[in-house]
């Protein structure tokens, strides 16, 4: 009775004290200029777990895969970035994979050398890192992996060939995952996948709500004079960049004032041909109608949220995506696919509009959908968004990702 009541105390101490958490990435938001401050979801998703957890009084360090070998603190945080630039004209795949190698011994042996130090509690990393990175984390630390996306998954929706450095990937990436004591993704249905997939439990963590009290920097880009939907994320098959194309040319047939605004990094649709200029040759007539901004920083992003009708995240499938998230932040329904991970939080109907067959009839019918509301029904879905935020917002992520640390 004794001995129980002894542990109960000690482990109550365990979770109440300081933890030392260094976290692994390959993008996080920096202070370096519009280039370093255009970043996606995972770096997104880092910077606001690992302020929160900041608040908490728990140390927090990053250690970034990065171009150049540098150190810098954020709110408390230390950052520390790791490059190489090993390079061979005509041979970037092999250039690209002896710096990861490169990378990967010296980070490792920096987490040696700084456990010594700090004596990390948690190491936590993404499931999918640069080709070559694998990790050798001291036993006193607690491993915990992200699924932040299934790399083989996700190929297969792209419809990409497999190559010797596929393979090689896969292979990193599931040992990687196999090797955590614990391992969580932001959506149920990743979650279920990767369970199958690396044949282990794999729980479910949402990411925090984005913080948007900071600053909103005004885009010089040029805006489309009438109302515009705005697409945000990587241009490619398994985000649905052909769908969107097909859906938009029937939107664009229908409605004269309507224009689509695209912002993210241009990817091959298929081995031919790149996303943006199949969407342009799709919608050729109406080019004019279509802005294309590539990678823009997040700051500035954030302005094209506040002027667009509604957010379009046409994806076949996502793990929570960021941009969901924002656009509840901002107050803004989303229009995309039932079994997507969308359906996790929006309600079609209430808080977005969910079309049931991921193809393109069903696309335009909820675009359609959106565009043929009355007053009083987008009065209705608004009002539903604040209260989705407002609950969103109540939840202590950084609490729950403690408590996850904890759990045996």
């Amino acid at each position: 009775m004794a001995k129980h009541i002894v542990a109960n105390i000690n482990f109550s101490i365990m979770e109440k004290r300081k933890l030392n958490i260094l976290f692994i990435a390959n993008e996080y938001p920096l202070n370096k200029g519009t280039e370093y401050n255009a970043y996606g979801g995972q770096a997104s998703y880092l910077q606001n777990i690992s302020n929160l957890i900041k608040k908490k009084n728990h140390n927090v360090t990053v250690f970034l895969i990065s171009n150049r070998t540098y150190n810098s603190a954020q709110n408390g945080i230390k950052i520390r970035e790791f490059g190489f630039k090993i390079s061979f004209p005509f041979l970037k795949k092999i250039s690209n994979f002896l710096n990861y190698v490169f990378i990967s011994f010296y980070m490792n042996l920096i987490i040696l050398l700084e456990n010594k130090k700090k004596n990390f509690d948690i190491v936590q990393y993404p499931s999918f890192l640069p080709l070559g990175i694998i990790l050798i984390i001291p036993k006193n630390c607690k491993k915990i992996c992200r699924i932040s996306g299934i790399t083989k998954l996700w190929r297969n929706y792209n419809n990409n060939n497999k190559n010797i450095f596929h393979l090689f990937s896969d292979f990193v990436e599931k040992k990687r995952v196999q090797k955590a004591q614990k391992v969580f993704a932001p959506s149920k249905i990743i979650s279920k996948k990767a369970s199958l997939e690396y044949l282990r439990k794999v729980y479910t963590l949402r990411s925090p709500l984005v913080n948007i009290n900071r600053k909103i920097l005004k885009s010089s880009k040029k805006l489309p004079k009438e109302n515009f939907f705005l697409y945000i994320g990587t241009l490619n098959r398994v985000k649905g960049i052909d769908l969107l194309a097909n859906a938009f040319l029937k939107i664009f047939k229908k409605y004269k004032n309507i224009s689509l605004v695209i912002i993210g990094r241009n990817e091959k649709i298929s081995n031919k041909i790149e996303s943006i200029n199949y969407f342009f040759k799709k919608c050729k007539k109406f080019k004019s109608k279509i802005k294309y901004f590539g990678v823009l920083p997040k700051k500035e992003i954030f302005y094209f949220y506040t002027k667009a009708e509604a957010i379009i995240i046409p994806s076949r499938l996502d793990n929570y995506p960021n941009v969901m998230i924002e656009s509840i932040s901002f107050k803004k329904p989303i229009i995309g696919f039932l079994n997507s991970s969308l359906d996790e939080v929006i309600n079609d109907g209430k808080t977005g509009f969910l079309a049931n067959k991921q193809n393109l009839k069903s696309l335009f019918k909820k675009i359609d959908e959106f565009l043929c509301q009355n007053r009083t029904k987008k009065e209705i879905i608004r009002k539903n968004i604040l209260k989705l935020n407002k609950k969103l917002k109540s939840i202590d992520y950084a609490e729950k990702l403690i408590d996850f640390y904890n759990q045996n």
